[in-house]
């Protein structure tokens, strides 16, 4: 447990710097003028598999949110070693998600409070049993 109360705090402070660096996300609208066109914001990025595990499929999730939506891996499977760029257009505007990713039997593994603004590559560890990423 105190492993655990460490790496959230750990998970924070990386976050904090992120958001300190003044590195924005970007966003455009769906053409035309219409007040009713929503508008989509492109949270795209590289994700790296040095998890040990071959990933079957992701989800993202705004952070606080309990809804995964859609698998969004464009690939079949992400073997680990390999990475895949991920498109990842939303009309939610929330700077902070939740990554889970699932391997062939359906088990999960959970990454939380991502700052998809500065974020353009993700690379998911696992480490002693607990999820590491490192950001770029």
């Amino acid at each position: 447990m105190k492993k655990k109360k460490i790496f959230s705090l750990l998970v924070v402070f990386a976050l904090s710097v992120f958001i300190f660096t003044g590195c924005g996300g970007s966003s455009s609208t769906g053409g035309g003028s219409s007040s009713n066109q929503a508008t989509t914001y492109s949270q795209d990025f590289t994700i790296v598999n040095d998890t040990g595990i071959e990933i079957y499929s992701i989800y993202v999730s705004p952070t606080g949110v309990n809804n995964w939506g859609d698998d969004i891996l464009t690939t079949d499977t992400l073997p680990t070693g390999n990475s895949t760029d991920i498109v990842f257009d939303t009309d939610v505007q929330d700077q902070y998600w939740d990554l889970m990713i699932a391997d062939s039997a359906g088990a999960t593994v959970e990454w939380t409070n991502i700052d998809l603004f500065s974020v353009s590559e993700i690379n998911l560890k696992i480490e002693n049993g607990s999820p590491t990423a490192t950001f770029k």
